[in-house]
C-alpha cells in the first residue's frame, strides 16, 4: 500500500514512496491539521491518535504524544495539549475542523476537507 503524505507546498494530496515518513520538507510550513492527516495516516501512529470510523472522525487517544510530536515537528519543545488544542480551535472559524459534542478528544475534518481528499485516507 502506498501511503499519501500531504506535501505543505502544495494544495492537494501527493503520494509517496517513503512509506511511514513526513514530509520531505523540515515540516516548519506544514499545517496543524495537516499534520493530524499525516498521523492518521501512518500505521505506526495508531497507539496515540487514530480514525473513529465514522467518515472524517478522529480520536486523539494520547493528546500528549500527540502534541508533543507536533511540538518536535514545529520545534517547540514545550508544546502540550493545551496549546494544540488552542490551534485545533483555529480550525473551527475556518471550516477545517470541529469538536465532537460529548466525546473527549474526538474531532472530525468538516465536509469541505473531507470530499477534497477523497483518495487520500486511509480510514
Amino acid at each position: 500500500m502506498t501511503l499519501h503524505y500531504w506535501n505543505s507546498t502544495s494544495s492537494t494530496p501527493t503520494p509517496s514512496r517513503r512509506q511511514h515518513q513526513p514530509p520531505t520538507n523540515n515540516g516548519s510550513m506544514i499545517q496543524l491539521w495537516q499534520f493530524l492527516l499525516n498521523e492518521l495516516n501512518d500505521p505506526t501512529a495508531r497507539n496515540y491518535i487514530n480514525w473513529t470510523g465514522v467518515e472524517g472522525e478522529f480520536k486523539l487517544k494520547n493528546p500528549s504524544e500527540v502534541a508533543r510530536r507536533w511540538g518536535l515537528k514545529k520545534n517547540k519543545p514545550k508544546m502540550n495539549y493545551e496549546k494544540l488544542s488552542r490551534g485545533l480551535r483555529y480550525y473551527y472559524d475556518k471550516n477545517i475542523l470541529r469538536k465532537v459534542t460529548g466525546k473527549r478528544y474526538v474531532y472530525r475534518f468538516t465536509n469541505n476537507i473531507m470530499k477534497n481528499l477523497h483518495g487520500y485516507l486511509n480510514y
